[in-house]
């Protein structure tokens, strides 16, 4: 009879593990980190005291060290931490109605309290800086169907009674939890079909089983047995599937109890080992399989461009050596090459560690091949052998602008008739790209570093990896993906996916007034500056200091006009519509003609740090558990 509830035991346990797994799983974690969790006045709202109480298993945290290759949802501390500081989430709900925080402020003091929790527990001090960013946890209408409160969640919802009816039972029992998490599946899925945007899924998920502990469809608290492990699926010290097991004299009952919860814990890290190793598999895979596509002609007929050796490369690289190493892009490192003429190169490595890498080589393969401007970086050629994707370009002397123009060292070479020359050069570069090229296309990643430079200082648009061809006729398009880098994506596409021509204008705007004014667009995005570069210059336009903008190392020796219309066209090119903004052909009207009288411009569309910040956090493709506010691609100098 023993061996009967015994074996009847371990099968619920495993069916608890394979709940566990589920919500793991699902549950959405951001990829980006935020390595400083910023005090602030606010106070949070989450009485916080309850992760002293809950009995969960923090052995996956006590040897956490941070690995910046690792991808964050694949953590399982990370993962754990999550489920804990939901409980807290879900007490709020109860609380408010709101399933997330109020602002910023609060996510930064509620992750601290949580930090200085875990901290009490002996668990290492990083723990909340490395999993979270505060802006995961604050509330948006972008996150899941519109749905920020209680009540949105039930005006969004048809039907609810069969999921509150599931999961008003005891959860502790594992049918009635098997229900719950059942009809929180189908309402997931219903949320899904409201929002529209598939990539909300796991978002949806954490909102359906925060609502499911919160005591709104029952009176148990989200602390309860059957919440933590049904619900949360919080992998506990002493869950209650080992009371209802056998009636195990007391020492069996305690090893059984500790060989249990060992098992679990050696279970749950021998399935995420697998789960990983099986996705990168699948990774090698869908590289390789690329690669014989490539080789077997399926891709390459477009291109019309040379194939070079592997052998060529390594040898033109000197086995690709540090000394060679021009710096270092979003895709991959870039070398400075010689190949057999003698010809100077500049060799672009994909990292196999990209998840994009593919699409991003045959992106730029595809698009620059065809492009051929004076202001557009040339590509010479490829290689793909042995899962190498290599592209190789016209070597750059100078390599980019911003290690002129951001070096106290360098800047005194760009006086002002080498940045107006560079201004004029970049402009025809977009516009060529624009309208006057065999393919219409929106660079989408149009920043300093991405303008390159000849032995003459003669700009040269490059990374064309994030680049999106357009139909002749076409004039914009949307995405769910928002890439670029913080500071140059419009508000259109910043907030709402959309993108066309005026995307790459206002990213234009940006780059002439970094090179008017030598100052880094990155350099305002701080709490102490509130002001955006744009902001900044808008406001000493509209208090008659337009000459301050300039940067000091020319502002006696430039053409006053010159500078000045440059300052007044860039402003033109950041305002918040679209439609206000110019077209390239009339940006450069308005630079070369200076009996051209232009128009007045309105406040830029990203005046204050804040206000790029709250827009960038609502993209349609940001989540509470994704920061897309990073850098898509960062090439350094070539």
């Amino acid at each position: 009879m023993i061996e009967i509830g015994f074996c009847h035991f371990m099968v619920e346990v495993m069916k608890f593990i394979g709940r566990l797994l589920v919500f793991l799983s699902l549950l959405p974690l951001s990829t980006a980190q935020s390595p400083n969790i910023i005090s602030n006045r606010t106070t949070c709202p989450i009485d916080l005291n309850y992760v002293l109480r809950v009995p969960f298993n923090s052995s996956f945290c006590k040897n956490f060290r941070a690995d910046p290759q690792m991808d964050i949802t694949q953590i399982p501390c990370c993962q754990v931490l999550l489920s804990l500081f939901a409980i807290g989430l879900a007490q709020h709900l109860k609380a408010t109605t709101f399933f997330l925080l109020p602002n910023i402020a609060a996510s930064n003091s509620c992750l601290q309290n949580f930090q200085s929790k875990l901290t009490s527990l002996a668990l290492p001090p990083n723990l909340v800086s490395y999993c979270f960013d505060p802006i995961q946890f604050v509330t948006s209408p972008n996150i899941c169907a519109q749905i920020e409160s209680s009540q949105d969640w039930v005006s969004k919802l048809d039907q609810t009674t069969a999921f509150d009816s599931a999961c008003k039972a005891d959860l502790t029992d594992l049918s009635s939890c098997d229900a719950c998490v059942a009809a929180g599946f189908r309402i997931q899925q219903e949320l899904i079909t409201v929002d529209g945007n598939r990539s909300h899924s796991r978002d949806c998920w954490f909102f359906t089983i925060m609502y499911a502990a919160a005591g709104i469809i029952n009176d148990s608290e989200p602390e309860s047995e059957g919440n933590l492990s049904c619900v949360f699926g919080l992998p506990l010290l002493n869950n209650t599937l080992v009371d209802t097991a056998v009636n195990l004299p007391k020492k069996s009952y305690t090893a059984l109890v500790t060989a249990v919860v060992s098992a679990t814990g050696g279970l749950l890290t021998i399935l995420f080992l697998y789960f990983l190793w099986k996705e990168s598999l699948g990774k090698k895979r869908a590289y390789s399989e690329n690669i014989r596509n490539f080789s077997a002609g399926d891709e390459k007929n477009d291109t019309e461009l040379p194939v070079l050796s592997l052998r060529s490369i390594l040898a033109a690289t000197n086995n690709f050596s540090e000394a060679n190493k021009l710096g270092e892009g979003g895709f991959g490192p870039v070398y400075k090459g010689i190949l057999k003429e003698n010809q100077e190169v500049a060799i672009k490595r994909l990292s196999k560690k990209s998840g994009q890498g593919y699409q991003e080589f045959m992106n730029e393969l595809k698009v620059i091949a065809k492009l051929q401007h004076n202001n557009l970086v040339r590509l010479l050629g490829c290689c793909i052998e042995k899962e190498e994707m290599i592209l190789i370009y016209e070597y750059m002397t100078n390599r980019s602008l911003d290690k002129f123009l951001f070096d106290p060292r360098e800047n005194t070479k760009l006086d002002w008739g080498k940045r107006f020359r560079i201004i004029e050069g970049t402009a025809q570069g977009v516009l060529y790209i624009h309208k006057h090229s065999r393919l219409k296309i929106i660079h989408r990643d149009l920043k300093v570093s991405n303008v390159l430079l000849d032995e003459e200082m003669n700009p040269k648009i490059s990374d064309f990896g994030m680049a999106k061809i357009f139909e002749i006729n076409q004039t914009e398009a949307s995405t769910n993906r928002v890439v670029g880098t913080y500071g140059y994506m419009s508000p259109e596409y910043a907030r709402y996916g959309h993108f066309s021509e005026k995307l790459d204008v206002f990213s234009f705007g940006v780059l002439l007034l970094e090179i008017v004014s030598g100052r880094k667009n990155s350099a305002f995005y701080h709490l102490e500056h509130p002001l955006t570069l744009a902001g900044w210059a808008w406001k000493l336009w509209k208090e008659g200091r337009g000459m301050e903008v300039i940067d000091a190392s020319v502002r006696e020796t430039c053409m006053p006009n010159e500078a000045l219309r440059c300052i007044h066209v860039a402003l033109l090119c950041v305002q918040e519509d679209p439609v206000d903004r110019p077209t390239m052909s009339s940006v450069i009207h308005m630079l070369a003609n200076e009996a051209t009288s232009l128009p007045l411009f309105k406040e830029p569309a990203f005046s204050t740090h804040s206000n790029y910040k709250a827009v960038c956090s609502s993209s349609p493709s940001s989540s509470i558990f994704s920061n897309n506010l990073v850098t898509i691609s960062i090439p350094q100098g070539r």
